[in-house]
Formats: C-alpha cells, structure tokens, sequence
C-alpha cells in the first residue's frame, strides 16, 4: 500500500451532488445527470460507491443508536416530483458511511511484476485480470474502488476482468483505456504497437488525454507521437507467445529471428543481412531455439552455431 490518491476524493463528492441533484430536480437535472455519468467511467463507479453510502444510511444509524425521523413528503407544487427527503441522522449517517467510503477509496493497493530475463512470464492481477510479459518486461500496478492503472516497460498482453472500474496501461506517452478485452501493448525505442484481440479499448495520449485511436479487434495501432497507423493483423498469431508459440505468416527471416530473441530472452545474430530478407513460415515452440534454425535450415542454406552469447546464423 502506497500513500493516498488525492484525485479520487472530489469524484466522489461530485458524485454525492450529482446524486442529490438527480433524486430531487428536474427532469432536466436527470438528464444531465446521465450525460455526465458517460463522460467517463470514473463518474459510473464513484457513483456506485456513493449509492452504496447512502443505502447503509439507515443501518449506520441504527448502529449509533439514532432513530430517524418520520418521512414526510413536500407537496407537490415544491417538489415537482413528490419525491420522500430523507431527514435529519438518516442523512448525517449517510455523509458519514460517504466518509467512510473516501477514506476507504483513497487507499492505494499496488503490485509490481517483471517477467525473467530469459523466459516469458504470466500473472494474476490483484483484480483478477491476468498479464502475460515478455523477457525482461515488466508492470506496476495501482488499483483504488474507482480505477485500475498499469504502468508497463516493455511489452505484455492483458486480458481484462470486466468491471465497473476503468482499466488503463500507460506506456510511454500512449495510455490504452479497457472495456472489458484481450490487447498487448509494445514499448520499445520511443515507438508503441497494440494489439486488440477482442473487445473495445481507446487509445489516448497519457499526458493531455486527448484520444488518438479506436482499433477494431483485429487490428495493431502503430503509434508514433500522436499519430497512429491501423493494420489488419493476426492477432492469435500475434499473441501466440503467451503460449509459448511464435507463428510466422510469410514473414523476412530477420524480423522472425529478431521476435523470436526478444521473446525467448536468446540473441541471435544473422551474420549475412542479405539473408534477412528470406521468408519464413511455420509454428516455432520458445524455448527451443535449436529447432527453429534446424527448421529454417531445412528449408534455406542456411546453418547455425552456438556462441557464448547465444546463436549465429550464416550462410552454408
């Protein structure tokens, strides 16, 4: 546990008037309500909480030995709607159940996870989502009742609990907002890549908030600054690493070999360029990198030896 997130506490309270405007205004007062709560998924869970205050009113004050008075209802002329007020300790213990939940939203739980240098790794969030890493990668994740935020160095793959809370991963200066989905997100050398497997996410820059992309699953955003380029892809192929698989669709054998060490944590070095540009095709298991050369070599002149780094490819 870290120290509070000041940031939540005026939602809730914003969320309180919003409540006490809705419950008591104009059908005017609903429907900007209702706008404001899709302005974003923050408003929707402080809402929540709030709800929740106000419905342990009643039991919070019969534990402090209060008794609220009778419910009396405003003609109609004042009220519009005929609606009941809640009076008097009802509505003192309701603000302090409200307090109650504050404090218990200003605590921060936070998990940091990183994956070994030279192996793929997968964890259970604290929230039950679960993240899969690549070598080396890693995640810090801070959860509060209104939101859920990950920080990532390098790349992993999400697949999201649906809940009320919103789940974003920053990396860099791109964050992606989850509505419920399977997606990966790249960091690399100053250039971002997601994935989306299924679901809806909103890609947006973390410092101005500003949305720059809404994939379709199916698709890999490739984001450089705020601008954002939008390809059809594999995405099983794509995130077949979490399986401990590499699939490659008629890819140069350079940009294979170069995935396959980023994924299995092994360098290989191709001592001819000119070879890199070779296809490859086939399902490669990571943890055995032997086999993939032995498969390229069948298929190419094409050999292989182990050094004290790792691997090296040339030419037969």
């Amino acid at each position: 546990m870290t120290a509070p997130n000041l940031h939540d506490s005026p939602i809730l309270a914003e969320a309180a008037r919003w409540m006490e405007r809705a419950r008591n205004g104009s059908e005017e007062d609903r429907q900007a309500f209702r706008a404001w709560l899709r302005e974003r998924p923050e408003h929707v869970a402080a809402m929540d909480l709030v709800e929740r205050a106000w419905r342990e009113a009643p039991r919070a004050a019969a534990g402090r030995g209060l008794r609220p008075r009778a419910r009396l209802a405003e003609p109609a002329a004042a009220r519009g709607a005929g609606r009941w007020r809640v009076a008097g300790p009802v509505l003192g213990a309701a603000c302090a159940a409200l307090a109650a939940v504050a404090a218990w939203t200003l605590t921060v739980h936070e998990q940091h996870l990183a994956a070994p240098a030279d192996r793929t790794a997968s964890f259970a969030l604290a929230d039950g989502s679960r993240v899969w890493l690549t070598p080396g990668s890693a995640v810090t994740m801070r959860a509060t009742l209104l939101g859920r935020s990950v920080a990532l160095d390098g790349e992993g793959t999400f697949d999201v609990k649906h809940e009320r809370r919103p789940f974003a991963v920053t990396a860099g200066d791109v964050r992606v907002v989850d509505r419920g989905t399977l997606f990966s997100v790249a960091r690399r050398a100053g250039q971002t890549a997601v994935i989306l497997a299924r679901g809806a996410i909103d890609i947006e820059d973390s410092r101005s908030g500003a949305l720059i992309a809404t994939p379709h699953p199916g698709q890999q955003a490739s984001l450089a600054g705020d601008t954002a380029t939008i390809a059809a892809i594999d995405a099983d192929a794509a995130l077949a690493w979490r399986d401990g698989r590499l699939v490659a669709q008629d890819l140069p054998l350079a940009a294979v070999m170069a995935r396959f060490s980023q994924l299995s944590g092994v360098p290989i070095a191709l001592r001819d360029p000119a070879m890199g540009d070779l296809r490859v095709y086939g399902t490669y298991r990571l943890g055995d990198v032997a086999q993939f050369l032995d498969a390229v070599g069948a298929l190419y002149p094409v050999a292989w030896r182990r050094t004290e780094r790792g691997y090296e490819v040339f030419r037969r």
